[in-house]
């Protein structure tokens, strides 16, 4: 089965189990169950929440500040990724799985439902659109692209229009990964994130998505 861009998908079981072990610590913060017992030792939520933070909190919550960012900015800018849209990505993604159960089971590998793909399929998707509206690829960079690598596209070299769409592609998908990090933080700067655990901030590490 084709690994599609799940780059926010593959952590939807951890956020989840953050968000409710982190409520779950705030409203019971005189508690702490025990979720196992391994012999003479007891494992407890608060045990399992702190381990999962430290491992994982940075990550998490870097993926959810670029979720935030995203919609933000898609109102501002009015980009919006239609149910027929989200519709054609789910079909396409059941028949590169091969069946419909080969798909369920690929979620259910995933520790998702098909509805929160549509939610995570949403946020990619409008990520994707505006940064194809902020970096368009242009005439030039196609034409760049042609004539540097024609001579390994077959003897002789196919004409520019019958590959122009693959090329298009292709460079579409280079500027989002080319410019992702840096307009990230551009609107991050824009929508003044402010961190209020320090430890889970790091100025060295563009904001997840």
């Amino acid at each position: 089965m084709k690994k599609f861009d799940v780059s926010i998908l593959s952590v939807a079981v951890l956020l989840t189990g953050l968000a409710v072990l982190g409520v779950y610590q705030a409203n019971e913060a005189d508690r702490d169950p025990v979720l196992v017992k391994a012999g003479d030792t007891s494992i407890t939520q608060y045990q399992l929440y702190d381990e999962m933070k430290s491992m994982y909190g940075k990550q998490m919550i870097h993926e959810l500040v670029a979720q935030s960012l995203i919609s933000q900015e898609a109102k501002v800018q009015n980009v919006t990724v239609t149910k027929e849209e989200i519709d054609k990505e789910i079909a396409s993604m059941k028949e590169q799985a091969g069946s419909e159960e080969a798909f369920q089971n690929y979620l259910q590998s995933m520790g998702m439902t098909e509805q929160k793909l549509r939610e995570k399929l949403t946020v990619l998707m409008t990520r994707d659109k505006l940064l194809d509206k902020a970096f368009p690829v242009t005439d030039e960079q196609i034409k760049k692209y042609y004539e540097e690598n024609k001579q390994h596209m077959g003897s002789p070299a196919p004409e520019l229009e019958k590959v122009r769409e693959q090329i298009k592609t292709f460079l579409t998908d280079q500027n989002r990964s080319e410019n992702y990090n840096d307009w990230l933080n551009q609107i991050q700067q824009t929508h003044k994130v402010e961190w209020y655990d320090p430890s889970l901030d790091d100025p060295a590490q563009p904001v997840a998505g």
